[in-house]
């Protein structure tokens, strides 16, 4: 399944506060698609990891997932559309009057 089916999933699979154990057993087994990439990862493979025993809300547990998701999972690695290029400014100070807001 994709990252976009999981949260739907979540919200109808179970009732919550549910155990970590309870979501292993049920949807553990489930493979998430990477959105670029042929890999999957298995939700148990995903969250076998996080000391959390328990989830109050699907928020919480699609959270602790998306969040644990390996480096396929993350689109431009690195990516940062708030600023210039990291080399210009350690390089120095920069002539602001062509920046635009």
């Amino acid at each position: 399944m994709m990252l976009n089916e999981l949260r739907e999933r979540l919200e109808d699979e179970f009732t919550y506060p549910v155990d970590r154990a309870s979501v292993l057993a049920r949807i553990g087994a489930s493979e998430i698609e990477a959105p670029d990439s042929q890999e999957t990862e298995t939700v148990s493979t995903i969250i076998d990891s996080v000391g959390q025993g328990t989830y109050n809300s699907a928020d919480e547990l699609f959270t602790t997932i998306l969040g644990n998701v390996s480096d396929e999972y993350i689109g431009r690695k690195f990516y940062d559309d708030r600023g210039g290029n990291p080399a210009e400014t350690a390089s120095g100070p920069r002539d602001e009057s062509d920046v635009s807001f």
